[in-house]
């Protein structure tokens, strides 16, 4: 499945969300910088503390609209989308996925084999030229022994 990718500031509109909302289920009110004199706690039911989540939130969409899709969507529908096979599905943390770890070995071997076959190919060559040289030099002796 492809998805546009998340830019800076949909991850940096993700990180003030995740903020706010970490305030939040902390019991703490989300102030910010320039605040003047917040309150220390979050009372769900204040109206203005209420309206003061919903703008936080709010700025964090006008600062990058869609930015939940590319975020929330990409990690959920793409990155950890179990058949695109990206993340280990058997690991409780973020790892990859463990064919990338079989295609990495995969790769070495066929590099080394390459390599074995670049260096027969380099010796080849020599003794080509060498036989090359030889077959030059025999049928120049030819020549003269026959004019």
């Amino acid at each position: 499945m492809k998805m546009a990718k998340a830019s800076e500031k949909d991850i940096d509109a993700a990180g003030d969300a995740m903020s706010v909302l970490n305030d939040i289920s902390s019991g703490y009110y989300p102030a910010r910088d320039g605040d003047e004199d917040p309150p220390f706690h979050f009372d769900p039911d204040d109206t203005e503390h209420l309206r003061r989540f919903y703008q936080l939130m709010n700025a964090t969409l006008d600062a990058a609209p869609g930015w939940p899709g590319r975020v929330i969507g990409g990690m959920c529908y793409v990155i950890l989308f179990d058949k695109n096979e990206i993340v280990d599905p058997a690991a409780d943390t973020l790892e990859i996925h463990p064919r990338f770890d079989a295609l990495q070995a995969q790769r070495d071997e066929m590099l080394a084999a390459l390599k074995g076959v670049v260096r027969v190919a380099d010796r080849a060559t020599v003794e080509f030229d060498a036989a090359r040289a030889a077959i030059a030099k025999a049928e120049a002796s030819t020549k003269e022994a026959t004019s």
